[in-house]
C-alpha cells in the first residue's frame, strides 16, 4: 500500500509534465507511463516536445528523490528510463463496443518501448532514435537540446540497426564543462569507430 501511494505521487508529477508539454497519456503499465505527442492535437515540433518533456521529467525525479530520501519515505531513489521514437503510428479508439481505449500501435511504437530497455545496457536514462533526434534538433529548436551520439543497435523485431542518441539536457541549462564533455565523448567515439 505504501508502494502504491508513493508511486502514484511520483507518476502524477511525471504525468503532469507530459501533459503540460502537450503529450497524451496512453496508459500506465505497472510503474511505466506510455505516452505520445502529436495526437489528437498535432504539433509540428512533437519530437522536440517529447525530448523536452523527458529532460524535465528527470529534473522532477531528482527533486522528488531529494525530498523523499530526506524524510525517509522511500528506501532508495526512484529512477525512470525513457525511450522515444518518431515515426508513423496508428492512433485512435481501439477495443470493443463496450470498452474503448484511445491508444497507438505500430512498429514505431514498439521501437520506443525497446529503446527504454536499451538504456540499461548503456547506463543512460533517455535514449532516442535517429528519427527523433533529427526531428527534435531542427527548425526553430535547432541546437536547443544536447545529445550524445551513441551506438547503432539491432533491437528485437527490427532488422535494420538503429542509430541511438542519448539526450543530455537543454543547452541553455548546461555548463561549459558539460558541453565540452559531450564534444570529447564524440571525439572518442569517432576514434573508436575508425579503429
Amino acid at each position: 500500500e505504501e508502494l502504491v501511494a508513493i508511486l502514484n505521487k511520483y507518476l502524477s508529477k511525471l504525468s503532469d509534465q507530459i501533459l503540460e508539454t502537450g503529450g497524451t497519456i496512453d496508459k500506465y503499465i505497472g510503474d511505466a507511463i506510455v505516452s505520445f505527442f502529436g495526437a489528437p492535437i498535432y504539433y509540428e515540433d512533437h519530437a522536440y516536445r517529447a525530448c523536452a518533456a523527458a529532460i524535465q521529467m528527470k529534473k522532477i525525479e531528482k527533486e522528488f528523490n531529494k525530498l523523499h530520501m530526506r524524510d525517509k519515505s522511500i528506501p532508495q531513489e526512484l529512477k525512470t528510463r525513457i525511450g522515444i521514437n518518431t515515426g508513423n503510428m496508428v492512433v485512435g479508439n481501439m477495443g470493443t463496443d463496450k470498452k474503448m481505449n484511445y491508444t497507438m500501435m505500430g512498429n514505431d511504437v514498439n521501437l520506443a518501448a525497446r529503446l527504454e530497455g536499451v538504456n540499461k545496457v548503456y547506463h543512460t536514462w533517455i535514449l532516442v532514435s535517429e528519427s527523433t533526434w533529427l526531428a527534435a534538433d531542427s527548425g526553430e529548436n535547432k541546437g536547443k537540446i544536447v545529445a550524445r551520439r551513441m551506438d547503432k543497435v539491432r533491437v528485437v523485431g527490427i532488422n535494420k540497426p538503429v542509430q541511438l542518441y542519448n539526450i543530455v539536457g537543454l543547452r541553455s541549462e548546461m555548463s561549459e564543462n558539460e558541453l565540452k564533455s559531450v564534444d570529447f565523448f564524440h571525439q572518442g567515439l569517432d576514434r573508436y569507430l575508425q579503429r
